[in-house]
Formats: C-alpha cells, sequence, structure tokens
C-alpha cells in the first residue's frame, strides 16, 4: 500500500508527469469537480473526508481551501463565487460561499443560529439573486433568497405562518424561467399546490389551485417546469384527470390543461407495471424548433411520442415509436438536435436497440438506424455535446465540427464501440474497431465523456491496457489512447469532468493504490495541453426577401460566451462588408432567435446576394455561420390566396411579376385538376373553383424556372 504523499515531494521525486499527454494534479484525495466559477478555476470537494479545494488544471493550483468547512452540495456561482451547502462545527448545516480563495471561502450566512443548521437546498437563480429553501425555528423550511452577501441574504416569504413549513427538502421543484419563480408550496390548510414569486414578499403567491378535490387539501404537486415560447409547461395532478401536463404563463387565466392524454383520473406520467403498482414514466422535454417532446403512455401504448409548443391546439401526438403497452425506453431527454431534424434513442428492453430521427411531424419521424447488440434491447447512448454557461448556469449543445455528435451501441461483429454521425447513413459508422472482434471496446455502464473543439474524450479499453482514457477527432487515425495510468489490464476506472478548466481537460483515475482498509483513492489528471469548448452552434440562419427587404434570421444553441453578431454581406461571395450588428440577449433558458433587416437590398441591381454572421466572444475569438445566398432578381415575386378556406371563386393577388405565369391546381392525391397561362398577371387574379368539391388542394404559380406553392382549403 503506497503511503499518502506531500504535492512538494511528488515533484521533487517527478512522480507527477505520467506520461507526456498526462500531469497528475492531486494524489489519493478522490476529488470531485463540483463547479466552474470562471473561465479559469473550478472548486473541488473530496469524496473522502468532505474538503473543499479549488483547481486551474495545474499541480500548484490544486490546493485545498478551508480546513473547517465540508462541503455537501453545490447551489450555484453568483457573481464569480460558488454559493454551496456546507458543514461546519460551529454552524452545522449552512449556506456558505466561495471565491476560490482560503480568505473567500466563508460562511455566507448562519439562517439557523447555533449548530443546528438551516440544511439549505431547492437552488434556482433569478434577477442577480440566488433563492433556496431552508429551515428555522420560528418559520420552519421555507423559501429564501441571497444577492452573494450576509447583509442579503434573507426569508423570502412565510407562506405557512409560524413554525409550519410550506413543503420539504428538494421537494419545491423551484424553477426560473427568468422572469419569475414557480415552485410547488401548500399554505395553510391547502395542498401542494403552483406558487408563482417574482422575488418579493408581496410578489409570491398562489397562482393556481390545480387539484380542487377535498377541500382544496388534496395536491396537485406540479413538478418537471420547462420553458417553452413565454410559457412553462409542467405536470400536475387533479381529481378528474390524474397527473397530466399543464402549462401556465404566469397568470392565473393562462394556467390550464393541455391535455388528457390518458383519459380520466389514470396518469399519463406513470405505468402500471403490475396491478395495483405504479412506476414513474415521463422522463423528460426535448425542445427542436420551438417545440418540446415528450413520451407519455395513453393507456393503448407507452412508446408514444408527442409535442406542444405549449397551446391546447398544437399539444398533439406524433408518433408510436414502440407500439404496445409494455415498458418502452424512447430516450427524447438525450436527444441531440442537427440543423433539420433531431435523434434520439429507443429501445422496447428486449429485443431493439435503434436510433430514431424526427423533424416534428408524423410522416418525418422514422428509424434512422437499427443496431444488434450483444445483449439484445440494449439501449444506443448518445453522448450528446454539452457547453457550460456560467453566468447562467445553464447548459447548451452546441454540435462537434459543427455538425457531427458521438454515440455509442453494441452490435455482434464488433461488440460496443464508439460512433459518429452527422446525422446521414452515409455519414454513420464506428470510428474506430478499438477492442478488434467481438470484445467491446466501450464499457457501456461508463458513459464519461468530455468534447472539446478538436477533440472527445472518453474511456475506453483495446484489450490490452484495460479502461483508459482515449480520444478521438472523428477519424480511425484520429484515435489514439491518451494515457495508460494503470499499465497492462487492468485498467484505471477513468471519470471525466464535463467541463473544461483553464482549458484544461479534467479527469479522475484510479492508479492502483489504496488507503486504510482498502479504500480506493482516485487521483486527479490534467491533459496537457490547452483545449477550447465547443463553439458556438448555430440552430438556424436563413434570408428571405420580403417586398424589397431581406430578412435575416437565426437561432443559437449557445449564448454563454457570445458577446454580439455582426452580420456581413457580399455580392461575390468573397468580399464580405459589415452591414449591422445585434447584443447578444444571453437568454440561457430558451434557444434565442435574432433577426435583422437589409432594406431595400433590390435598389443595388445585383441577381444575388451573400450573408454571412461573425461572432464576437468575451475572450475576444471570431466565429462565423454558414454562408447564406438570397436570389434577388426574378425572386421578388409573390402570389396570395384569399380568402382561405375559398368560399366560392378562387382569388389571387400577383405581385412582382412582368411576364406570363402559369397557374396549376392540385387535388389531396396530387392529381392536377386544373392548369392555365396568364399574360397579365400582375394584380388580381381570379379562378372558377365553386364546383370543386370540398378538400384540401395546393396552388403551384410558376414563374419562369420559379415556383410557389401555396396550400388552400375549398
Amino acid at each position: 500500500m503506497k503511503k499518502l504523499i506531500l504535492f512538494v515531494c511528488a515533484v521533487m521525486l517527478n512522480e507527477t508527469v505520467l506520461q507526456a499527454q498526462v500531469t497528475q494534479i492531486n494524489a489519493n484525495k478522490s476529488l470531485e469537480t463540483a463547479y466552474p466559477i470562471n473561465n479559469s478555476k473550478a472548486i473541488a470537494f473530496s469524496k473522502i473526508d468532505s474538503s473543499i479545494w479549488v483547481t486551474d488544471g495545474t499541480l500548484f493550483g490544486t490546493t485545498q481551501i478551508s480546513n473547517s468547512i465540508k462541503f455537501i452540495e453545490a447551489g450555484m456561482v453568483l457573481n464569480g463565487q460558488l454559493v454551496f451547502v456546507g458543514n461546519s462545527s460551529t454552524t452545522g448545516v449552512e449556506l456558505f460561499i466561495t471565491d476560490g480563495t482560503i480568505g473567500g471561502t466563508i460562511l455566507l450566512n448562519d439562517i439557523s443560529p447555533g449548530t443546528t443548521g438551516s440544511d439549505p437546498g431547492d437552488f434556482a437563480l433569478l434577477n442577480g439573486f440566488i433563492y433556496f429553501s431552508a429551515v428555522t425555528a420560528n418559520e420552519g423550511r421555507e423559501l429564501w433568497k441571497t444577492n452573494g452577501t450576509s447583509t442579503g441574504t434573507s426569508i423570502l416569504k412565510d407562506i405557512v405562518n409560524g413554525a409550519g413549513s410550506s413543503n420539504q427538502l428538494n421537494q419545491y421543484n423551484l424553477f426560473s424561467n427568468g422572469s419569475y419563480l414557480l415552485f410547488a408550496a401548500q399554505a395553510n390548510g391547502s395542498g401542494m399546490e403552483l406558487w408563482k414569486s417574482d422575488g418579493t414578499d408581496v410578489g409570491t403567491s398562489l397562482l393556481f389551485n390545480i387539484n380542487t378535490g377535498n377541500g382544496g387539501a388534496d395536491s396537485s404537486n406540479p413538478a418537471n417546469f420547462y420553458a417553452i415560447n413565454n410559457a412553462v409547461v409542467f405536470t400536475a395532478t387533479d381529481a378528474t384527470h390524474g397527473n397530466e401536463f399543464w402549462r401556465t404563463d404566469g397568470t392565473s387565466s393562462g394556467t390550464f390543461l393541455l391535455k388528457d392524454i390518458y383519459a380520466g383520473t389514470n396518469s399519463s406520467t406513470s405505468f402500471e407495471a403490475f396491478p395495483g403498482f405504479l412506476l414513474p414514466y415521463f422522463s423528460g422535454f426535448h425542445t427542436f424548433n420551438n417545440k418540446i417532446y415528450f413520451q407519455a403512455n395513453d393507456g393503448i401504448s407507452t412508446g408514444k411520442i408527442w409535442s406542444t409548443d405549449g397551446t391546447v391546439a398544437n399539444t398533439v401526438f406524433v408518433k408510436d415509436i414502440v407500439p404496445g403497452i409494455s415498458f418502452s425506453f424512447v430516450f427524447l431527454v438525450g436527444a441531440v438536435n442537427l440543423s433539420n431534424k433531431f435523434i434520439f434513442s429507443v429501445s422496447d428492453g428486449v429485443t431493439s436497440s435503434e436510433l430514431w430521427e424526427s423533424d416534428g411531424t408524423t410522416e418525418g419521424t422514422n428509424l434512422f438506424k437499427s443496431f444488434n447488440p450483444p445483449t439484445p434491447g440494449e439501449l444506443p447512448i448518445i453522448y450528446v455535446p454539452y457547453n457550460i454557461n456560467i453566468n447562467t448556469n445553464t447548459l447548451t449543445q452546441p454540435l462537434f465540427q459543427g455538425d457531427k455528435f458521438f454515440f455509442t451501441a453494441g452490435t455482434a461483429n464488433d461488440g460496443h464501440e464508439l460512433w459518429i454521425s452527422n446525422g446521414t447513413l452515409s455519414g454513420t459508422a464506428i470510428v474506430k474497431d478499438i477492442n478488434p472482434g467481438v470484445a467491446s471496446g466501450i464499457d457501456s455502464s461508463n458513459s464519461s465523456y468530455l468534447y472539446t473543439s478538436d477533440a472527445l474524450f472518453f474511456p475506453a479499453s483495446n484489450g490490452i491496457n484495460g479502461l483508459e482514457l482515449w480520444k478521438t477527432n472523428g477519424t480511425a487515425n484520429g484515435t489514439s489512447i491518451v494515457a495508460d495510468i494503470v499499465t497492462g489490464s487492468g485498467g484505471s476506472d477513468i471519470d471525466m469532468t464535463f467541463f473544461l478548466v483553464n482549458g484544461k481537460v479534467i479527469f479522475k483515475a484510479d492508479d492502483g493504490d489504496y488507503l486504510a482498509n482498502n479504500i480506493i483513492a482516485k487521483d486527479l489528471y490534467a491533459v496537457d495541453g490547452t483545449y477550447s469548448a465547443l463553439p458556438i452552434g448555430f440552430s438556424e440562419f436563413s434570408a428571405v426577401l420580403i417586398g424589397k427587404d431581406a430578412i435575416l434570421k437565426w437561432g443559437v444553441k449557445t449564448e454563454g460566451n457570445n458577446k454580439e453578431y455582426v452580420i456581413e454581406r457580399s455580392f461575390d461571395g468573397l468580399q464580405f462588408d459589415v452591414i449591422g450588428r445585434r447584443a447578444s440577449i444571453a437568454a440561457g433558458f430558451e434557444q434565442p432567435y435574432y433577426t435583422y433587416t437589409d432594406a431595400n437590398i433590390t435598389d443595388f441591381q445585383k441577381s444575388i446576394v451573400y450573408y454571412r454572421i461573425m461572432v464576437n466572444t468575451i475572450d475576444n475569438s471570431n466565429l462565423y455561420s454558414p454562408i447564406v445566398p438570397l436570389k434577388l432578381k426574378g425572386s421578388y415575386w409573390n402570389v396570395g390566396v384569399y380568402p382561405n378556406p375559398v368560399l366560392g371563386d378562387l382569388r389571387l393577388a400577383i405581385t412582382g411579376i412582368t411576364g406570363p405565369v402559369e397557374i396549376a391546381i392540385n387535388d389531396a392525391a396530387g392529381r392536377t385538376i386544373y392548369r392555365n397561362r396568364i399574360l397579365n398577371s400582375n394584380g388580381g387574379v381570379q379562378i372558377p373553383a365553386s364546383k370543386l368539391p370540398h378538400g384540401y388542394y395546393v396552388l403551384v404559380v410558376t414563374n419562369g424556372q420559379e415556383k410557389k406553392s401555396i396550400k388552400f382549403i375549398r
């Protein structure tokens, strides 16, 4: 058994460098990186003795910062400091704060004086304050707030007067959408219901009593809050609908049931494993193109996915992925977005192991690729790309190299290996057969990984070295072992940090030594070199011509490091000029969208124009969007149908056309039932349509090489 070693001795003995590629930065403390407080350093704690540390990714920058405070739970970062739950012999479990220095690691407020402790938890961020729950002898457990100072820490509202509590620890489901807080609480004599707060005592009140059964004492237990389109979707229970999906816009009138998916008092969020025994079934939401997608049980099938934009009309069934009432896995919460669709994992738990794709429509939701893993029914695991926004305490998901992601899946011939995909079948393949033959290179029980801009770091085994740290750029030649920490086949049980620290890839590993009583003490390592996080990903960038103006719209998947967007224009696709700027709104809670109008672009008398967006980041690096062309000459014509639905004859408003056009009407089966050529087409055109059967039709107007299609109802 190796003795504990001091860092200074370690440096003197030159034992810190295991290989040219990694450096050991802490020994035998099993340090767990808790949260970055800025781009240069992160707070860590020991899994052995709960001591608090800071690391900048180097040996000398990894130090203990408190002897008296024991780390329990990370709260949130506020103004470059981590607010956390800790324990000391004089205060009990209280709220502490650290800036990463010894002097700056202090008690934030002794909320419950003495050694009893207030046992804080349930954290959310709103308008420069962290909100949380805490217990005192006089108020019970209630919601509190802090701005990071002792004097700025106070109770938000004593909802249940006196020593009674408005909820239990970790049951408030406290949620911030950036404008207000939502949470579950009970007042005197009521059940656990939906509450709202603007951060003030007066502005904290019951928003809606959803479950009014039993004189209001029954609980709706609102949970799973998720922001979408200026609304928040959540789950709640009432006496007539069971546990279903609701929405709120922060007003009582704007709070209502979206749909009773499992009709009656049954719940679409649970599954009856056997009579009388319900298992929680809902696993979370996924956002794509201003809608959220989720799996729900309607009593006929547990494998159906639904979507909503936060309105009743647009809360709809999308597709039955795994038909039947048996338990199924449709892992939407682990989906990844591409430009025109999202991809997610599916399994029936028995035989199927699949990736599916969806553009949000029924016909566009289909099997993407099927696998035959060594153990039937295993779920492919997508390595969802993450990038952390320290300021808003949120995660975003830019793609690797702009359009790719990694995942693991098993096949009978290759075992479990690492795959890469750009969302096409031809672009989906095993990166490398790391452990050749039927043996697995990837341990399916260890899905630890970290994306950087030029490589993915992950644990793998080639059958010779055991489970060690590897990296890949997405090609077989660019896939190699980084460090063999435990030589031979033993492996070091790699555990990756999901964020960079000072440009360093940090990971934890077992180097094979033990403390007393055979306690495994892992060591902390940094990969040599400097790496960068995944760059901004554009979820959308388009340019359309409306009248004489070019309307640009773009959406981004990550905002945290973006300072401004610079709009550039070119008429040859080579030389670009700056024409405008948009400041980053750093939304954090929803994918931000921006628009810009390039007015009177047709006055330049050009046939085509090119646009791109340059992103200026906080660290003064520049990133570019794809180039989007917009045709000008011959393309600024338009067709309108009115009224729609059509009651009598079909009336068209045609503008911007100087020559003849062809007009056709196709029925729902695609058959052309009307065709005509019109010479003087500008202005109003009337087409006999009063004798058409009622139904759906498509109007097709052809102007030279261009076509415009409009759906209408007769």
